[in-house]
């Protein structure tokens, strides 16, 4: 009985301790995965305000990560590390659309181009 009890015992003590290594893992995931969104935001020059304020949330996480509060850690970490993610997706649809217009302009001024040869064309074959 007393062998019962203490292979159970021993079990959840190991359960336990597995359950904190992957929280305390999966906390310090997310935390590496904000820092690397959070280098590439800067590093590229997206929004400061979004990046300052991702850069808050971080810097929360890791303090209630050194309070113990795992869960809550990981959820700000990934919450900061989305905002910079969001950030990102935007900057990189503004360029997209700033290029799209840019050949858009261009290609009107080829067909205006194109127009305008033809007119030529037409005027000198008529002759």
């Amino acid at each position: 009985m007393k062998a019962k009890l203490l292979a159970c015992s021993i079990a959840l003590a190991l359960v336990a301790l597995t359950g904190c290594s992957s929280s305390q893992n999966a906390v310090n995931r997310s935390l590496g995965k904000a820092e690397a969104t959070q280098a590439f935001a800067v590093e590229n020059n997206i929004d400061a305000s979004v990046t300052s304020n991702a850069s808050s949330k971080l810097e929360s996480a890791k303090a209630l990560k050194n309070d113990g509060k795992e869960e809550e850690a990981e959820a700000l970490a990934e919450q900061s590390e989305l905002d910079l993610r969001l950030a990102i997706a935007k900057s990189e649809n503004e360029v997209a659309k700033n290029e799209d217009q840019k050949l858009e302009e261009a290609l009107r001024a080829d067909e205006e181009r194109k127009v305008l040869y033809q007119s030529i064309l037409n005027k000198e074959t008529q002759k």
